[in-house]
């Protein structure tokens, strides 16, 4: 099999079960993909490349023993690449080391079961050029880094023993923001219950509303990669889930909401 730095960590392990001490060997953060439940939940959101950076190891290393197992390496990541990446966290670590940063700790927030992506979003807007906002969470937020670098941020994460702080700075004059997407929409309460009745039994129905940051997004996306053809999966959520919206457009899934109240969000998903 052909594998390159984008291959995702849920189908090395499908193809080989071997490649899962490998990667659980780069960082005791990987451990937890023993668990076959939480293997399914993280590995199809993980890459080889992913894996190498949270891990703060060599990509090459794991690739030379991906190798050695029978995988095909398709490519390396340039030297171009790597100076790029080099030359971003300078940037980012003269930034703060020059104290032109603004700290904001989203873990109230999530222990709350609140999403900070609203507050983020305004912390990044309110930045000057030349400034860093550092995020303090306790997880690595990859759709967030995702969507904040489309619009003109460098990023950089540094992991604390369990805090994980990333940095975005304002390099330059940050993109307008995007229109909502076509395949997202927003409807009554009422509307919704029409387009749910439409799917007649066809519906799959999950409650994410007692999770804790980010197996929301992790569990629908799970759920989505196992649902039936002509399927739609019900979702029962507490917010928007801002951060999984771009993904749902990015896979071409159309994604009816509405909003109950603050605590009570529905979506239905469909391909």
């Amino acid at each position: 099999m052909k594998i390159n730095k984008q291959t995702k960590i849920s189908t090395l392990i499908r193809e080989n079960q071997e490649a899962l001490e490998i990667i659980a060997s780069t960082s005791k953060h990987f451990n937890k993909l023993k668990n076959p439940l939480l293997r399914k939940v993280f590995g199809t959101r993980l890459t080889i490349e992913d894996v190498a950076r949270i891990g703060k190891c060599d990509i090459a290393d794991i690739f030379k023993k991906l190798g050695e197992i029978g995988f095909e390496i398709e490519s390396i990541s340039t030297v171009k690449e790597k100076e790029d990446e080099v030359s971003q966290n300078t940037a980012i670590l003269e930034t703060v080391n020059a104290s032109k940063v603004t700290t904001l700790d989203v873990r109230p927030a999530l222990a709350n079961g609140e999403d900070p992506f609203k507050n983020i979003m305004d912390a990044l807007n309110k930045l000057e050029a030349g400034y860093a906002l550092e995020v303090i969470n306790t997880f690595e937020p990859t759709p967030l880094i995702n969507i904040v670098n489309s619009k003109g941020y460098l990023s950089m994460v540094e992991t604390k023993e369990d805090v994980v702080f990333t940095y975005f700075l304002k390099a330059f004059e940050a993109k307008e923001a995007q229109p909502n997407h076509p395949s997202i929409y927003k409807i009554s309460n009422e509307a919704f219950e029409e387009k749910t009745a439409g799917f007649k039994n066809e519906i799959h129905e999950i409650d994410v509303r007692d999770l804790e940051m980010p197996l929301p997004m992790l569990t629908i996306l799970k759920e989505l990669e196992e649902l039936k053809e002509n399927t739609a999966l019900y979702v029962h959520h507490k917010k928007v889930p801002q951060y999984l919206l771009p993904e749902l457009a990015e896979r071409k899934f159309k994604t009816w909401i509405t909003e109950i109240d603050r605590e009570n969000v529905k979506l239905l998903i469909h391909k």
